[in-house]
């Protein structure tokens, strides 16, 4: 059920029986939030509204921020379709896909996709619909298209650069179309024809990249499927990691603590995606009867677990859209970030406060401070004890509009 009984621009008091700031500090107890013109204005302890404002009693429930997705392909189904089968449907349809996903997300609870790589400019144009009122959605922290090599990973999104100064030109274009980040396929990937298991650009090409998004402040991340990629990365000043896969050149799977030590060391941040693999294993054993015989799942948890244990800043995102990830249950993502040894407390924080400064939107985003977008979430139960209440959230409000409702 969808409703705004509440104008964006007019005040409104929160009552908050349980409030998480999203930081690792820890939970707080009747406090009041007031939102004003869609950013939030006060928050203190105790329970007094603000004088003139609607009052939305809420002692009953846990308030939090709104949950960003880190890891999102918007234009994709995330039904299992094949993706060239799908990259070859016309831009119209692949346009509306993407603005279905982007409302299902909004509706589960996520105020913000970052996504990975969408065709062409389409990705803006929904952004620009979003932004005019045109239609509702969730923010939106794009990189375009995302850089690859010819025949590369992800190709038919158009972003093919190749050499220094290709890659130089292309990331030039993506800034000038308005990309909050740059994507970067380091290694080849699920595309037909592409090698996931080994590097594709050279350390000089990354680094052209890195070095012309830093001159603007845009950070730039690698899609690392490979050990020799994300040590490519790495040399080249990354800003963010995709996946972070260790794998050989021959798709063996490697615990390299080493490797991530220096991952670590380096202060990048890693975006886990585990619930990818999740998904995908559970669709061959619903299509076949059986695990597939390399259970990559395991490997992506052992990993990941391996990252978190050397200190990595993991942030939680969960590859909607690619294969058979939904966009409707990234709280899954979360819930994974607790099985390799994160608190739930930590988990959240991957999703809301460190997920926001991944971005770059510290003070923006993610956490519910003065000054910060009034993107919340109202859940039953206190999900530092209990993840799955952020399976389906009881209200969504964003810039101070209340998106859902379901009291």
């Amino acid at each position: 059920m969808t409703t705004t009984p509440f104008g964006r621009s007019a005040p409104l008091t929160i009552l908050a029986g349980l409030f998480l700031d999203g930081t690792l500090g820890e939970p707080r107890r009747d406090v009041h939030l007031t939102t004003d013109g869609g950013v939030i204005s006060a928050v203190a302890d105790g329970a007094s509204p603000a004088r003139g404002a609607t009052v939305l009693d809420l002692r009953d429930y846990t308030v939090l921020p709104g949950l960003i997705n880190m890891h999102t392909h918007t234009v994709l189904p995330g039904d299992g379709t094949p993706f060239m089968d799908w990259m070859a449907l016309p831009d119209e349809l692949l346009l509306l896909r993407a603005h279905t996903n982007a409302l299902v997300s909004l509706h589960a609870g996520v105020t913000t996709l970052r996504d990975c790589g969408g065709k062409g400019q389409l990705m803006f144009r929904l952004r620009d619909a979003i932004r005019a009122g045109i239609v509702a959605g969730p923010r939106l922290v794009l990189c375009g298209r995302p850089l690859t090599i010819t025949g590369g990973h992800c190709h038919p999104f158009g972003g093919e650069a190749d050499g220094v100064e290709g890659m130089r030109l292309a990331t030039r274009g993506l800034i000038k179309e308005g990309a909050d980040f740059i994507k970067i396929m380091a290694s080849g990937g699920g595309t037909p024809g592409t090698y996931p298991y080994r590097p594709s650009y050279e350390v000089e090409e990354l680094r052209a990249v890195i070095t012309e998004g830093q001159k603007v402040g845009k950070p730039a991340s690698c899609h690392c499927t490979a050990g020799e990629a994300v040590t490519r990365a790495l040399d080249a000043g990354v800003d963010h990691i995709e996946h972070c896969y260790f794998h050989g050149p021959n798709a063996e799977w490697r615990e390299d603590p080493a490797l991530a030590q220096r991952v670590a060391d380096a202060g990048v941040y890693v975006t886990a995606t585990m619930q990818t693999m999740e998904d995908w294993m559970l669709a061959e054993r619903a299509r076949t009867g059986v695990v597939p015989d390399q259970d990559r799942h395991h490997e992506t948890l052992t990993s990941m677990r391996l990252l978190h244990e050397r200190g990595v800043r993991l942030v939680a995102g969960n590859d909607a859209g690619w294969r058979h990830t939904g966009f409707d249950d990234f709280s899954r993502e979360i819930e994974l970030l607790v099985e390799i040894g994160l608190s739930p407390l930590e988990a959240i924080h991957a999703a809301t406060g460190r997920a926001a400064a991944a971005c770059r939107l510290s003070g923006v985003i993610g956490t519910l401070e003065v000054g910060c977008a009034a993107d919340f979430l109202v859940v039953k139960g206190d999900p530092t004890q209990d993840l799955t209440a952020l399976r389906t959230p009881t209200m969504v409000v964003q810039a101070g509009g209340v998106v859902v409702d379901r009291r």
